[in-house]
């Protein structure tokens, strides 16, 4: 990865240059530009890649219990607040992901369990100070396809 920025134009945007080749336009959320969805904040990228570790340790769970999942979305949420030191920082990170599992489904407590065991391995959580909570969302589908079970 490399990042450049110019002291020319608008200088609160910047590229990120991916080893891929791709390039992510980015900007400082700080001022103002929320909502320009061409560019990334680097809050947003933090929590996408809180949440993407997150994904992966979880997958990677599931596997070991020979779980199937068909489908993971998330709409991960960040709340910045201001330390001791009064200075900005990532508060709390919110997960809220959804998974949907094929063949047999496992109950909300195993799912507990494994979002609880993929925090654990995840790097990026084990790394930051931030609070990160866990808040799985349970489809409608997943709990009627546990209640005919019992």
């Amino acid at each position: 990865m490399h990042l450049s920025w110019t002291a020319h134009g608008n200088q609160e945007h910047y590229l990120w240059h991916l080893a891929d080749g791709n390039e992510v336009r980015v900007v400082d959320g700080h001022h103002g530009h929320h909502g320009h969805q061409e560019f990334m904040e680097p809050e947003e990228a933090f929590l996408a890649a809180l949440a993407s570790c997150h994904l992966l340790s979880f997958l990677t769970e599931a596997a070991r219990e020979g779980l199937a999942v068909t489908s993971y979305d998330d709409d991960p949420q960040g709340i910045l607040g201001q330390n001791d030191q009064a200075k900005i920082y990532m508060q709390t990170m919110v997960l809220q992901p959804l998974v949907t599992f094929s063949g047999e489904q496992p109950s909300i407590a195993t799912i507990q369990a494994l979002h609880q065991r993929a925090h654990e391995k995840c790097f990026i959580a084990q790394s930051v100070r931030s609070e990160v909570r866990i808040e799985p969302a349970v489809s409608y589908t997943h709990l009627r396809a546990h209640e005919t079970r019992h």
